[in-house]
């Protein structure tokens, strides 16, 4: 009984969305922030892109939102023995401006896309995904 209530006071673990791409996102507990957890190898435009599908799918995010990085590639906050990004989904007019780069990068905490354009970088590793963007 007593091993019962023990388990039943630990909280359950947070449940990770699986991104297109297979990449886990998992939630954080600040508003509109979340994690992409690091695996397979996976560069910087697979990480963008599950970044992309989560603020889609999870927060509701338009095309003309922000994602921001608000912690670089390093240690998760959700498991300490994997690395993560971790991001901010934000509105256009909260974060106007975005990354002037051709290319996608995750080593710098305020790199920002919109998430129509990190949803592009899906197709980087996806050739003949097409666009599948449905404001």
């Amino acid at each position: 009984m007593l091993a019962a209530l023990a388990l039943s006071l630990i909280a359950p673990a947070a449940q990770a969305f699986r991104a297109e791409n297979g990449l886990e996102v998992t939630a954080l507990p600040e508003p509109a922030t979340f994690e992409v957890i690091q695996s397979r190898g996976a560069g910087p435009t697979q990480i963008w892109c599950a970044a992309a599908d989560y603020a889609r799918a999870e927060l509701s995010g338009g095309a003309s939102d922000r994602l921001v990085i608000t912690a670089p590639r390093g240690p998760a906050e959700t498991d300490a023995q994997r690395d993560a990004t971790r991001f901010r989904l934000m509105s256009r007019e909260a974060r106007p401006e975005t990354t002037a780069r051709g290319f996608a990068i995750v080593r710098e905490a305020g790199e920002t896309y919109s998430v129509s354009t990190a949803d592009a970088f899906c197709a980087v590793d996806q050739p003949g995904r097409g666009d599948t963007w449905d404001p």
